[in-house]
């Protein structure tokens, strides 16, 4: 099985504000991020899966795919009470807190790491259970990060060391016999 995971295009929120599942609309320059994400892919795919924010399946729209599936467990990290705050007001003892183990503690009324990387992980084996070809996954660089570190069996607390740009594409080719995962970005 051949897979695109695919994150979304630059979001209309200006820099150092926390917006996890906030339903952002999309930056005036989507048309061109659009056609750039488009020209790396292939022209058809068996599934298309995207997450249900709008900065996803508004892209999501223009990939074609004889199936097309919205899933809420490719959405991104929930920061609850954090979500459109700027980054550098978290100055409580809980943000403290979450901030030196983010993987166990969870923002306030929102996700931690770990419950994420079981929804999230929840969908993948899923998916490599199918018995689809070519698949195209629009979602957010937390879910492509997870994804990733799972195949390369990562620590999740290291996965903010993959950058990943607006746009950018994990494409991961599984085969079966013998079990072999392979991931490399276009």
């Amino acid at each position: 099985m051949l897979i695109h995971l695919i994150r979304h295009t630059t979001p209309a929120i200006e820099k150092g504000i926390c917006y996890g599942q906030s339903d952002l609309n999309l930056a005036d320059s989507f048309s061109e991020e659009r056609e750039i994400v488009l020209a790396k892919l292939n022209a058809n795919y068996d599934a298309l899966y995207s997450s249900p924010l709008r900065r996803c399946a508004r892209l999501a729209e223009f990939i074609q795919a004889e199936q097309r599936f919205s899933d809420r467990r490719l959405m991104e990290y929930n920061f609850g009470d954090w979500e459109l705050k700027p980054w550098n007001s978290f100055k409580s003892e809980n943000q403290k807190r979450w901030m030196n183990d983010f993987v166990e503690h969870s923002a306030p009324n929102g996700d931690s790491l770990e419950s994420m990387r079981k929804r999230v992980m929840e969908f993948w084996f899923e998916l490599e259970q199918s018995n689809f070809d070519k698949v195209a996954i629009v979602t957010h660089s937390g879910v492509q990060r997870l994804i990733h570190a799972y195949i390369l069996d990562t620590p999740i607390n290291k996965i903010f060391r993959l950058q990943l740009e607006f746009g950018a594409i994990l494409e991961v080719e599984s085969k079966i016999e013998p079990k072999l995962l392979t991931v490399r970005h276009l």
